[in-house]
């Protein structure tokens, strides 16, 4: 009962933040734990791993859709596949309550982010190309995505999207290019984790499976009909919600 219900919850996050470019990692990882996986054994490389694959389905049919920003988006993805490795060699050193606190931040973070709406981007003169300042400031935050992604079992790509849309990329554009990031990162980060790595064989398929369909309807959706307004707000009360869960779970742990 409880692996289906995690495999249809992974569905329903697949659908939906294929959607935003994003993985799903930050929802993926709760759910695991929450139905019974180590959060840093289990919840968190999985995560990533489902994360990846999730993006990964998605960066396909983006890429065909001339959506991709491939020479933009790979100074982040290759500063992330660099440093996403020493996220995930830190975690299994760290106290299981401080990296649920770490979690918990980081959707609280998201949150914050997701209530502020969608930003406007684009324009006449919208960037597509690394430029100088725009190239540093591209392996910064791909640094960051990586070392959080391989850390926390998530790709960050909420950190992503509004640096993105800040260097004027258009809302689709900035999350079809998004998906590259996090690809990148995440299967970077299973990489990190592979040495110690034992998934659980049945959880694993069953949840691979789900991220297969749920990614699948997710980009039909971003490519025909999405709405990213209404998306996002949905998006805001469920993290706000798992925000407020995971931080009473850190409090009940003290």
């Amino acid at each position: 009962m409880i692996t289906a219900l995690a495999t249809g919850a992974i569905l329903v996050v697949s659908a939906v933040f294929v959607t935003l470019g994003l993985g799903g990692g930050i929802l993926f990882v709760p759910i695991l734990h929450w139905t019974g996986h180590d959060l840093q054994s289990v919840a968190i490389p999985l995560g990533l791993l489902l994360n990846g694959l999730n993006t990964l389905l998605a960066l396909l049919p983006y890429g065909r859709a001339g959506l991709v920003d491939w020479r933009g988006g790979a100074p982040i993805a290759v500063s992330a596949a660099a440093t996403a490795p020493l996220g995930a060699g830190v975690q299994p050193w760290l106290a299981s309550e401080t990296v649920l606190l770490l979690f918990a931040g980081a959707v609280v973070l998201a949150a914050l982010r997701a209530l502020g709406g969608t930003p406007k981007g684009g324009g006449p003169d919208e960037s597509t190309g690394p430029g100088t300042g725009r190239f540093a400031v591209r392996l910064v935050v791909g640094a960051a995505v990586g070392f959080v992604g391989g850390l926390l079992g998530i790709g960050a790509g909420f950190l992503v999207v509004p640096v993105l849309v800040a260097l004027r990329y258009p809302p689709r554009r900035a999350a079809a290019t998004t998906a590259l990031v996090v690809t990148v990162c995440s299967f970077a980060g299973v990489a990190g984790y592979a040495p110690t790595l034992d998934l659980p064989v049945g959880p694993t398929l069953l949840t691979v499976a789900a991220v297969l369909i749920g990614s699948r309807i997710g980009t039909l959706l971003m490519l025909r009909t999405a709405r990213p307004a209404w998306i996002m707000r949905g998006y805001a009360i469920v993290l706000a919600g798992v925000a407020a869960m995971l931080c009473g779970e850190v409090l009940a742990r003290l």
